[in-house]
């Protein structure tokens, strides 16, 4: 069964449950998939509640969809987050560099644009905090998201067969580097005398 695209809204900052659900909507993906369980989610759980608690600095942040459904009163609804971004901007310790992470879209929210809003939220943060570059690590096998990612911009720096969790796959690299710096790089290879294929 899926859901409206309507009655999902984009919210930003942290939420109850938010860690969880977002935890669940992962391994209720990944398990079934590729077996990653037990260090998997541990992982992720203690490297996303990293996160969650540095959210006092306001350059790193949030965004869940989340679903509003009417309950039995018609004068309430129930709410249930339907997918996640996160934006973290020091993880990986690079000027004026923030990685996306937690990336992911419930299995009945598929399809209905709710990636392409979340991931439109992201880089309207990532915009106003000026970010000069932004990387993410994904598979090969993601080709919604990958669409989505290439779509903003971002473009595969690297692609490198890894164990991760104890699984062999490509892991690919992705960056995304806001057009000015791009240019201002391009203009100093330039003047070096470099060319594409010196590097």
């Amino acid at each position: 069964m899926t859901i409206p695209e309507t009655n999902v809204t984009i919210e930003p900052g942290y939420r109850p449950g938010l860690l969880a659900r977002c935890l669940e909507m992962h391994i209720a993906y990944y398990h079934p998939y590729n077996s990653w369980g037990l260090a998997f989610e541990t992982s992720l759980a203690k490297s996303w509640a990293d996160l969650i608690q540095r959210l006092t600095n306001p350059r790193n942040q949030i965004f869940a969809a989340v679903q509003s459904t009417p309950s039995d009163n018609s004068a309430d609804f129930t709410q249930k987050i339907v997918g996640t971004i996160l934006i973290d901007a020091e993880h990986l310790q690079q000027p004026n560099t923030a990685q996306i992470r937690g990336f992911i879209v419930d299995e009945r929210a598929r399809g209905l644009g709710v990636g392409k809003r979340l991931m439109a939220a992201a880089m309207d943060f990532i915009e106003q905090q000026k970010f000069d570059k932004v990387t993410l690590f994904t598979s090969n096998t993601q080709e919604a998201s990958l669409y989505l990612y290439k779509k903003a911009g971002f473009v595969v720096v690297k692609d490198e067969q890894k164990i991760l969790w104890d699984v062999p796959m490509n892991e690919l690299q992705l960056d995304w580097t806001r057009p000015s710096v791009a240019t201002q790089g391009v203009a100093e290879q330039g003047a070096n005398g470099l060319t594409k294929s010196d590097l």
